[in-house]
């Protein structure tokens, strides 16, 4: 399979179209925030004209009320992946949620965690008892956990402590698989590492975010306003400060601002992923058109596969 990583608007929609429609492939999102239906704008679904070209999937099939994670779209994407080689064509994942793409590639069982009740506890107890206290209790179970987790991330010190007293692997064994490359979890794969100069990625991202704002954000958040929406969802960016502006708290510029530059900080911490991951061909846009970028790609893929 052909997996297409990069920061948030580098240009991976079209050009892993353009992938798909030249190898005979179907796309399968790798994006937290793009599962999730009656979202489109806000998290920069492919258009309609992209998806009519080449078959996507896990792209708008969530409600947003439910919550995602790596170990379901590990599991989604194994069964979408399986179903589209047996149709005979090529899968293609394609996204920038680094996590998600690498849980997959790496074959994540995430099998073995303690039960809901247990993880509901742990995030109790770091709510409650605070930041120092769930560490030291960390480091009391699993000092090895301790020495690797980030501690300034309540949900990620909590799922620490969860995994210390459960049966499956340890943080410390997960860190190991996840950075492993695919064939070490029996995938053939293909990571293409997609990168511009930011002196070019962050006006991308400053027009991405007024073209949402532009073209129906605000619509979607006062409709997710109407029910439930999970903390999943929620993080999607643009979502906390649309709700902000419509209940009054900041006005538009300070939202599209904001907006900006969570987006900017987002490309970043998705770079420094990338440099993480093992076996990515790195294919640098800057400067090209859309159509010279999958020239571009595709001449890298067919270096590092064989493809003609």
């Amino acid at each position: 399979m052909i997996a297409v990583f990069g920061p948030t608007a580098v240009g991976k929609s079209r050009i892993a179209v353009a992938l798909a429609e030249e190898l005979g492939g179907e796309i399968v999102s790798a994006d937290s925030m793009q599962v999730y239906r009656g979202m489109a704008v806000l998290t920069d679904q492919p258009p309609e004209s992209l998806r009519r070209r080449v078959p996507h999937h896990l792209v708008g099939t969530l409600d947003p009320a439910e919550e995602y994670s790596a170990a379901r779209f590990a599991a989604d994407a194994a069964a979408v992946v399986e179903d589209i080689r047996a149709r005979g064509a090529l899968p293609l994942l394609v996204g920038g949620t680094g996590l998600y793409l690498q849980a997959f590639l790496g074959g994540f069982s995430f099998a073995g965690r303690a039960d809901p009740s247990t993880r509901e506890k742990w995030e109790r107890f770091v709510a409650e008892q605070g930041i120092a206290a769930a560490l030291a209790e960390l480091e009391r179970l699993d000092p090895r956990a301790a020495g690797l987790v980030d501690a300034r991330n309540p949900r990620r010190l909590a799922r620490a402590l969860e995994a210390a007293q459960s049966p499956g692997p340890s943080i410390a064994g997960e860190r190991q698989r996840l950075w492993a490359p695919p064939s070490a979890a029996g995938r053939r794969a293909v990571v293409l590492g997609l990168v511009r100069d930011r002196r070019e990625l962050y006006p991308a991202i400053d027009a991405r975010v007024e073209a949402m704002v532009a073209g129906g954000a605000l619509d979607e958040v006062r409709r997710l306003s109407w029910g439930r929406v999970s903390r999943t969802a929620a993080q999607g960016i643009g979502f906390s400060e649309l709700s902000a502006y419509l209940e009054g708290k900041i006005d538009l510029d300070q939202a599209r601002e904001s907006m900006k530059r969570r987006s900017r900080r987002y490309a970043k911490r998705q770079l420094t992923w990338m440099r993480k991951m093992p076996d990515v061909v790195r294919i640098d846009l800057t400067g090209l058109t859309a159509a010279e970028a999958a020239a571009r790609v595709m001449a890298a893929l067919a270096e590092a596969a064989g493809y003609r």
